[in-house]
């Protein structure tokens, strides 16, 4: 048993930390997930911002590129292979899952074009 306990924490240790910062444009181009790291930098228009955590809401993907309020805005992520989906303010996105390339954010009253 303490075998398996061990292998286990091995594996956790090498998933653990294996970059610095992850780009997760570069991990949707390659078709593999971003690891656990120290942040995940990700374009949210054209500009590219580094996240602390794996998880973040869609308000703040918008107060990190000073989109306020973030009522204002209508956010959508954009996931290697599928169609750009609309994030609301308090969905939360999971930045190491497969593929997610980067965030583009509109005012409300303009429509993609």
């Amino acid at each position: 048993m303490t075998n398996l306990t061990e292998g286990t924490a091995r594996r956790a240790i090498r998933e653990e930390i294996l970059d610095e910062i992850a780009d997760l444009t570069e991990y949707a181009q390659q078709g593999t997930r971003p690891p656990r790291c120290r942040g995940y930098r990700v374009r949210i228009n054209k500009e590219r911002y580094v996240f602390n955590s794996p998880h973040v809401t869609g308000a703040e993907v918008l107060e990190k590129a000073n989109l306020t309020p973030p009522e204002n805005y209508t956010l959508r992520v954009k996931v290697a292979g599928q169609r750009p989906r609309k994030v609301g303010p308090c969905e939360k996105v999971d930045l190491r899952q497969l593929g997610v390339e980067k965030f583009k954010a509109l005012p409300r009253d303009q429509r993609e074009g």
